[in-house]
């Protein structure tokens, strides 16, 4: 039987804490540890209780994150305190607050880990930890409590690494170690008896100190490094706002815990370090508020508007007439309605950005998001402007959008459109090669842009070569060649299904090889030099999906891809593809994974149907 540990009361009579009167206050977190160890031990295909995965399905996110603050929270209360617990007994005040903190943490990482929101091995030792600091600390085991507080301090700055990269990983790890030693040193101040505070006070002034001086630094120096600033953009965040609250409350805790060390002092300095507390760990598991944008350069940010994660896109993000792409059609941009174009996804809007302009606000069913951006002082290249500002400027924008995650930095001169590439023109000689063999007349869809009077001039050279007739009229048995841009080829196909479709069937160009303008049909044939199926062109669709942007796929952008490195893999000829619908395979039917492609069109995929084409 351990020896009782003497506390003083307010009235100065002294009272006994002994495991029997401390450990009742735990008896919640006890029994429900106790309840949960039987369902911790099954495996999850032993048939009994329900594992993580089944739990988590009925619950939502938002409740997975709320849990995991308040147990953060309710852990640092019991770590800290228990770690500082040497420096001054324990007051009848403070062992209270660890237990309820216990009692609060130990169910909280249970039910997390019951839907799915920790693992067992993060849940359950974490609960272990805060269950052994509060009953160690309140049986006034200085050492042992000390000890377990410091092994909870360090699962719990190690958790605030997770998802951080470089040195923001020691930044994380020092701003929660240091938070959650002035946390712990609040509440050892604010809860002794008044005839007791300033002696303790007096104890613990240096580690109150050092430790908020270090929870500023670093709270300060991870806020620059996720782009917050003194402006508009980083106030009107959720995570502004929070850092609003975190600095106020540092003020109130420090300049009363300085002025008035008494009663009323000492818990006003706890309730505010628990709010400043609160705070940074919310804005831990919160979405950063809006980083900078890069001078100059285009900008490629994913937001929350309108229920969902909506790309957004500002290309040449330069003084001057801009080209924006939403992930959404109808939303407001800058106050232009970013409108549907035929043959590209979601929306798209020309806006005037004057020099100077730092914010661009996107709104979408009464919901407002501001980006930041940096223009710079020089002017985007002339040629670039008009190309986005033309029928071809989604096109010119997933160029951009492919060079941008292929790491290209540099803004082009110019767009697709503006030319005939000579990979196109080979593959373009290779189709009408192709169809010489099927004798049939051909019939050119085309446009104004520089690239397609090219390409015709190409289609009708090589027709005139091998002995082929170019109508000037559709003729139901012709072969449609579209050499049209986006626009024009989204609306030659539509046609087609509406009943325009030739015996000799339709053969786009290789720019047109693209999820808006093929969209799902079964009868379109295009001729590319690059396999979608193999492993470069993967890595390109790999590249857009980590950035929210897969829909922008193109064969302009896989060129702009792998224009740095010449990731492309070398090629026998030019081959037709057609698109199809993707039918659902098993996985690992006939030895192959099937999961490890991704369609290049949403909903289809583009299969050869000849072998490589002389040229």
């Amino acid at each position: 039987m351990s020896s009782p540990h003497a506390l003083r009361t307010p009235r100065g009579r002294r009272r006994f804490v002994t495991p029997a009167t401390a450990v009742p206050a735990l008896a919640v977190p006890v029994l429900f540890l106790a309840v949960a160890v039987p369902a911790w031990a099954q495996t999850p295909g032993s048939g009994y209780g329900r594992t993580g995965e089944a739990a988590g399905a009925v619950l939502t996110n938002p409740l997975t994150i709320s849990l995991g603050i308040v147990a953060v929270v309710a852990s640092a209360v019991v770590a800290g305190t228990a770690t500082l617990g040497f420096l001054s007994p324990p007051s009848r005040r403070s062992v209270l607050v660890v237990q309820g903190g216990a009692a609060v943490a130990v169910p909280v990482l249970v039910i997390n880990w019951l839907i799915g929101g920790l693992t067992a091995l993060a849940a359950f030792p974490q609960a272990a930890g805060v269950l052994l600091a509060a009953v160690m600390f309140a049986r006034g085991c200085q050492t042992s409590s000390a000890v377990i507080g410091l092994l909870l301090i360090g699962a719990l700055g190690y958790n605030a690494t997770i998802g951080h990269v470089g040195w923001h990983v020691g930044l994380a790890a020092v701003h929660m170690v240091a938070a959650v030693t002035w946390l712990g040193s609040a509440v050892s101040v604010a809860t002794p008896a008044c005839g007791a505070r300033f002696t303790v006070l007096r104890r613990h002034t240096l580690v109150f100190a050092i430790s908020a001086t270090v929870a500023v630094a670093a709270a300060a120096l991870e806020a620059v490094a996720k782009g917050m600033r003194f402006d508009g953009v980083t106030f009107g965040s959720l995570t502004g706002q929070l850092v609003i609250v975190q600095a106020l409350g540092m003020t109130v805790a420090i300049s009363t815990g300085l002025c008035r060390p008494g009663a009323i002092g000492g818990r006003v300095v706890a309730v505010a370090a628990g709010l400043v507390f609160t705070a940074g760990t919310v804005i831990a598991v919160q979405t950063p508020a809006p980083v900078p944008a890069d001078t100059g350069r285009p900008l490629l940010r994913t937001v929350a508007l309108a229920g969902q994660d909506v790309p957004v896109v500002v290309v040449p993000q330069r003084p001057g007439r801009n080209l924006v792409h939403v992930g959404v059609p109808g939303a407001l941009v800058g106050g232009v309605s970013a409108d549907e174009r035929a043959g590209a996804p979601g929306g798209w809007a020309m806006v005037d950005l004057p020099a100077g302009t730092d914010v661009l606000t996107v709104e979408a069913d009464g919901e407002q998001v501001p980006l930041r951006l940096d223009l710079g002082s020089d002017p985007a290249p002339p040629a670039l402007v008009a190309g986005l500002a033309g029928p071809d400027g989604p096109e010119c924008l997933s160029a951009v959008v492919g060079a941008m995650v292929g790491g290209v930095s540099d803004l082009p001169a110019a767009c697709p459109a503006d030319k005939l590439s000579a990979q196109d023109a080979v593959a373009l000689r290779a189709t009408v090669r192709f169809l010489a063999d099927r004798d049939v007349a051909l019939y050119l869809v085309s446009d104004g842009s520089g690239r397609s009077k090219a390409a015709a001039t190409v289609v009708r050279d090589a027709a005139a070569a091998h002995g082929l007739r170019v109508d000037d009229r559709l003729n139901p048995a012709d072969a449609v060649v579209v050499v049209a841009g986006w626009e024009g080829g989204r609306r030659r196909l539509t046609d087609e299904l509406f009943g325009r479709s030739t015996v000799g069937g339709t053969y786009t160009a290789p720019w047109l090889a693209t999820g808006s303008v093929l969209g799902r049909r079964t009868s379109a044939v295009t001729t590319l030099d690059f396999d979608p199926r193999a492993v470069p062109a993967q890595r390109y669709l790999a590249d857009l999906r980590a950035a929210g942007v897969t829909l922008l796929a193109s064969p302009a952008g896989f060129r702009e891809w792998s224009a740095p490195t010449d990731r492309d893999e070398a090629i026998a000829g030019p081959r037709i593809f057609t698109a199809v619908q993707v039918a659902v395979i098993p996985a690992a039917v006939g030895g192959t994974d099937h999961r490890t492609t991704a369609p290049w069109l949403p909903g289809g995929a583009l299969t050869p149907v000849t072998p490589p084409l002389p040229t």
